[in-house]
């Protein structure tokens, strides 16, 4: 598209969100969805324009930034960065929440800021996935995911799903954190042991848990794949240990499987895990850091289009949180998820831009799939 164009197109973003008539059920077209400028990356050393003029850097950047909180009402840091947008998405936990009406008035507040920056809404996301990882634990999905596929029955996941995404939109939540789609390897593996995962066979954990996400998507609310390319092979959780991950050959390709079906399904997003897995990058790379991993595999080999997530980036990754934030970026994920206030992320990114380190034309698109993602959660 030529700037001028580009340009119009961005003058009608702020517009955009008062009148979608878009309600996307399927796959998400992010390039469809919102145009956006296609600028060569700069050559090597070259300084550019962190963005256009109707687009600053803080804005381009912040969308890519997810933050935590603590209490149960938005500090007015937090305010603030949504009404500026220097932030784009927000995590909750259970220390943010305590009843039905507080958790509105927290998630209200917070879209009330993002709109009187004339920002894209906020996405709010929590960890929802039933058994012992459950934010809201009054709330669906009443089964764990063994649990899911042990009825032997897809509907009843698919109405767990839907049940799911209809309670957090009813709540102003609009990303679910699941399902777990890791492929467990042995019987201690974590992912086992804490309950998380839908089953053993790789073609089991595609049919449930592609129910499940299809049934929380159609609430409008976002699904998350994770732990991408599966974690199932960890014998420590990875939010506690930089793990090196060697599966089989037979093992990498099964845990590929369900991603296999959900990609072509319209999976919203897809959580890129902090697990290092030399068969994919030699350098030892962790996943949500490789570019190789993110650009190669997950975008060329499986041809995922939609919004990539990490894992939280205050786990092991061999980096501290604000450099690990930069590599990712680079690598080509879309959100970078911080359990604090992300100190130092956002000006990490405009410098990565401003010395050419973080392509211009990626960062926009990027920007394109998270807005086009939150076109669709808010046409609910």
């Amino acid at each position: 598209m030529p700037i001028r164009g580009f340009l119009a197109t961005l003058g009608l973003i702020g517009g955009l969100f008062a009148a979608i008539s878009d309600h996307h059920a399927t796959a998400l077209r992010p390039a469809a969805d919102l145009a956006v400028a296609r600028q060569a990356a700069p050559s090597s050393g070259a300084l550019v324009s962190p963005a256009p003029p109707q687009i600053p850097a803080t804005k381009l950047l912040g969308q890519r930034i997810m933050v935590a909180m603590d209490g149960t009402f938005a500090p007015t840091w937090l305010l603030s960065a949504a009404r500026e947008g220097r932030v784009g998405s927000v995590i909750l936990f259970a220390a943010n929440i305590i009843s039905r009406p507080q958790v509105q008035t927290l998630t209200g507040s917070l879209q009330r800021a993002a709109r009187q920056g004339g920002n894209p809404p906020l996405l709010i996301a929590v960890d929802q996935e039933g058994g012992q990882v459950k934010r809201l634990p009054a709330g669906p999905p009443d089964l764990s995911p063994p649990q899911m596929a042990r009825t032997g029955s897809v509907a009843v996941a698919s109405s767990e799903g839907r049940a799911t995404g209809r309670y957090l939109k009813g709540l102003g939540i609009n990303v679910d954190l699941a399902p777990v789609v890791d492929v467990p390897t042995f019987p201690g593996a974590f992912i086992w042991t804490q309950g998380r995962a839908f089953s053993f066979n790789p073609n089991t954990v595609a049919k449930y848990a592609t129910a499940f996400a299809l049934g929380v998507q159609g609430a409008h609310v976002a699904a998350t794949a994770k732990h991408f390319p599966g974690v199932g092979s960890a014998a420590v959780d990875t939010d506690n240990k930089l793990d090196v991950l060697r599966p089989t050959n037979a093992q990498l390709s099964g845990a590929l499987t369900p991603y296999r079906t959900l990609i072509p399904r319209g999976i919203d997003a897809i959580m890129l895990s902090t697990a290092v897995f030399p068969a994919y990058d030699p350098s030892r790379t962790p996943t949500a850091l490789s570019r190789q991993m993110v650009q190669q595999l997950l975008r060329g080999s499986l041809q995922f289009g939609g919004v990539t997530i990490t894992d939280a980036l205050g786990t092991p990754t061999g980096h501290d949180e604000r450099t690990a934030g930069a590599i990712a970026a680079r690598a080509g994920a879309d959100i970078l998820v911080y359990t604090d206030s992300a100190p130092g992320e956002l000006s990490a990114l405009q410098a990565e831009l401003h010395r050419g380190r973080l392509s211009l034309q990626e960062a926009q698109d990027s920007y394109s799939r998270i807005v086009a993602l939150k076109r669709r959660v808010a046409a609910g």
